[in-house]
């Protein structure tokens, strides 16, 4: 069972607060990842891929295999990174709005 659907499943079931827990520790988790490539997967592409993980204060960063030092690769770093540095703040926007809809589930489970 994916994260979302134990999620889900505790709502159903009335475990806000569990469902709460499980969701916020995801939220605090945030893939990044830019490539030259079309493809969902990089494959030979430059790509570059970081893993923040704001819960165990983590950040991990991964360099595609055919990186060279070209323009290209030195534009697409570039971008990667200034996506990563905004990640801190994409990640307190999500867990903002699980709060507020957690709160509304909440509210409405009372009623």
């Amino acid at each position: 069972m994916s994260k979302i659907e134990e999620v889900k499943a505790k709502i159903r079931n009335g475990e806000i607060d569990e469902a709460m827990a499980i969701a916020m520790s995801e939220a605090l988790k945030l893939e990044i990842v830019t490539s030259s490539s079309e493809n969902a997967e990089p494959s030979n592409s430059i790509y570059f891929r970081s893993i923040i993980d704001l819960l165990e204060n983590e950040i991990e960063n991964e360099l595609g295999e055919s990186f060279g030092n070209s323009h290209a690769n030195n534009h697409i770093e570039k971008i990667h990174f200034q996506e990563v540095e905004t990640a801190h703040q994409k990640i307190l926007q999500n867990i903002q709005s699980l709060q507020q809809m957690f709160s509304l589930i909440q509210n409405n489970s009372q009623l």
